[in-house]
């Protein structure tokens, strides 16, 4: 407001002030020239002349004075001016710039969750068809969809993220984190993929690392995730190692977290290394076909570890490898348990657990309705379908299911608003209502799960479906069918296929060494997170290895260790030397088979 009343003052002031200069120069002169005439004429004395002359030059002096002032006045005018265009300029190109982020911010969630909706489809499907008696070919097929689905998957949310991160909308949500087990999450996910290229994958902790640290769990694990997967990815031999260690500061229930990654791949160049942070730059590109990836992982570890407070530097050496290191100053020390930070085992959960229940999905995608038609197919549960609010209200006028599974974004009636129309009514006011969405704004997330009974994000396993009906639904009283090896049993574990004797072989092995090194500590103490780890130990063994039985063994010890149902634990915890047993026996029957042939 200031500046444009000088700029609308000093310019017209300006020039009305040289004129007035002007104009008196010009009078001045005038009434000079008939003033000597008349002097001249009188023929003054001497001394009068030069008081005349003396007048005259003041008269001068206070025109140029006048002159420069108009200028001077008009320049600062024109100054003015133009800073003033300049500041205009500027705030349309921020509003323009802040528009830019509303609009890309809206694009991207919008994008993602068109995206989420088929690749639950792909990866739904892609599940639902490993269990089935595929041959090693056909297996491979699902899993390469699988695999495909998956980093795909991985790619839209990190470019999310990264969206997030430059519009300063990603949020931090600390909770205890316990780094043993986040480390052990690591080996889970990374440890075939290591196996795979005879990589050593170590892991080496401090010994008085606290239980629990107050931290972002999950964006932490996106950090490591994103380091060992590089580390991997372009490392030939030798060994990936993380180390993690820890500072106490002054008595204060804080200190600092370090962590290490190291490995003996192939380096990066030191007029490479502030590049391979910006977005999708990679350290060599002509590398890009070989080693695939859009360069934005190094990005997101970067921004989210100074949005979590911690420093980021890296030591490389070409052809002798990187190591990058984390710190975290001032990380509260935390008094409650740990957060379980475990894998997803995938589809190796059994819904015939729960009591026969009827279940309404409402959904308006055909595609989402057959894949829940495919996940409750042969279980004890009835199913009932609805492509919108409207039908679902219809649906609950005449039946009362055990749960809804209700879609948010539908035409004709949302999800929203079928909820309000579902709580006006007294005989449903209780009824479990989960949400299933595709959205992935963090703040959207969070509403929903205010006003929904339970919250599925697309795209998700069936073990993520089975954890959220475990809320609301009972489960089935049966008995254990793995409690003496009868050939009921036998006959739910198939043999091995004859390419398959080998993996066998060393899963057998692997199993008796479990068995004598953790087993029996397990069984003793019962503890929780140990016991968890142990059970995605062998999930990853079971997947590996094609065997069914381990999986589910490991799928359903997960589920009790993570439910606290220590009771459970402890009884599927007691049949685990039956299980290695029947394993072996299975074997061993493949391969008699074999020799007969």
């Amino acid at each position: 407001m200031i500046y444009r009343f000088r700029n609308v003052i000093m310019g017209p002031l300006a020039i009305f002030w040289l004129i007035v200069t002007v104009a008196s120069v010009i009078s001045g002169a005038m009434a000079w020239s008939r003033f000597s005439h008349s002097v001249e004429a009188s023929v003054v004395a001497e001394q009068f002349r030069e008081s005349i002359k003396h007048l005259q030059q003041i008269t001068w002096m206070a025109a140029l004075l006048g002159v420069g002032a108009g200028l001077f006045a008009l320049y600062f005018y024109r100054i003015d001016y133009y800073q003033e265009r300049a500041r205009r300029e500027l705030l349309e190109e921020k509003l323009r710039a802040e528009q830019a982020v509303r609009e890309k911010s809206v694009f991207l969630a919008n994008m993602s969750h068109e995206i989420r909706s088929p690749m639950n489809a792909i990866l739904g499907f892609s599940e639902l068809l490993e269990p089935d008696g595929l041959t090693p070919k056909q297996a491979q097929y699902v899993r390469a969809i699988r695999d495909s689905g998956s980093a795909l998957l991985h790619l839209i949310n990190d470019i999310l993220d990264l969206s997030k991160l430059e519009a300063g909308k990603l949020e931090l949500h600390p909770d205890p984190t316990d780094m043993r087990d986040s480390c052990e999450f690591l080996r889970t996910v990374f440890g075939q993929q290591a196996v795979m290229k005879s990589l050593q994958l170590q892991f080496e902790l401090a010994p008085d690392l606290p239980r629990a640290l107050m931290l972002d769990r999950l964006r932490l694990r996106q950090v490591l995730v994103n380091l060992l997967s590089n580390a991997i990815k372009f490392t030939e031999r030798g060994c990936i190692k993380t180390r993690v260690s820890w500072q106490t500061q002054d008595n204060d229930g804080t200190g600092t977290l370090l962590i290490d990654v190291e490995d003996t791949g192939i380096g990066i160049p030191e007029d490479k290394i502030e590049e391979v942070f910006m977005p999708f730059v990679q350290a060599d590109s002509r590398r890009t076909a070989e080693k695939e990836g859009t360069g934005i992982g190094l990005t997101i570890v970067k921004r989210l570890t100074e949005l979590m407070g911690g420093t980021l530097s890296v030591d490389s050496a070409v052809n002798r490898g990187s190591a990058f290191h984390l710190r975290f100053a001032n990380v509260p020390v935390s008094g409650r348990l740990p957060v379980g930070d475990h894998a997803e085992p995938g589809g190796a959960v059994d819904f015939n657990d729960f009591a026969p229940a009827t279940v309404l999905v409402v959904d308006d995608t055909r595609t989402n309705r057959d894949l829940m038609a495919g996940i409750f197919e042969n279980t004890h549960h009835r199913v009932h379908f609805a492509s919108n609010g409207r039908e679902a209200l219809e649906c609950l006028r005449t039946t009362k299911p055990d749960v809804v599974l209700l879609d948010i974004r539908m035409p004709v009636m949302d999800g929203r608003a079928t909820l309000v129309e579902i709580r006006k009514q007294a005989r449903l006011a209780s009824l479990p209502v989960i949400a299933v969405t595709a959205s992935s704004e963090s703040s959207e997330e969070m509403e929903l799960q205010s006003q929904f009974s339970g919250y599925i994000r697309k795209p998700f396993s069936r073990r993520a479906l089975f954890l959220a009906l475990a809320r609301f639904l009972q489960r089935a009283p049966r008995k254990n069918p793995m409690k003496q090896p009868n050939s009921e049993t036998m006959a739910g574990l198939p043999t091995p296929l004859p390419e398959q004797a080998a993996q066998w072989r060393e899963l057998a092995v692997e199993l008796r060494r479990q068995e004598a090194a953790h087993w029996p500590k397990l069984r003793d103490t019962l503890a929780v997170n140990e016991t968890r780890a142990f059970a995605r130990s062998l999930f990853t063994l079971g997947h590996a290895a094609h065997c069914p039985a381990l999986a589910t063994y490991a799928a359903t010890l997960t589920t009790f260790a993570d439910g606290y149902a220590i009771g459970q634990m402890e009884s599927h915890l007691a049949v685990f030397p039956e299980l290695v047993g029947l394993i072996e026996a299975s074997l061993a029957g493949g391969l008699k088979a074999a020799r007969k042939q």
